[in-house]
């Protein structure tokens, strides 16, 4: 049972997150971002958790797909290309003063919740 209650959390998390995360790049509105900020926070949060207990669940198979170099090489493809977008996003220069704005009006919009 707690199989299948990982697998169901984690397939609404990522219809939750596919959902929230599309909504948000083509309104490209801080308002609808802000409304959207604790779906997206607590669906992440929650798939994370499942993605773990899901790999743990499926552990040798993933060693399995692992041992197809080409399975290897796009899985190291697609991590290199994460750090490489993390690394982007760190070193992005940031107004810290719009930062502090928009860090208050989302205490506040939680707050009302």
């Amino acid at each position: 049972m707690f199989r299948k209650a990982v697998s169901i959390t984690l397939l609404v998390s990522l219809m939750a997150l596919a959902s929230s995360g599309i909504m948000m790049i083509v309104l490209n509105s801080l308002e609808f971002q802000l409304q959207m900020h604790p779906v997206h926070k607590i669906f992440g949060i929650l798939m994370t958790i499942s993605g773990c207990f899901h790999i743990y669940f499926n552990f040798k198979p993933i060693k399995k797909y692992l041992s197809i170099r080409k399975v290897l090489a796009f899985g190291i493809g697609m991590v290199l290309i994460m750090s490489v977008l993390y690394v982007v996003g760190f070193n992005k220069p940031l107004d810290k003063e719009k930062i502090q704005e928009i860090e208050l009006l989302m205490s506040q919009l939680e707050s009302k919740s």
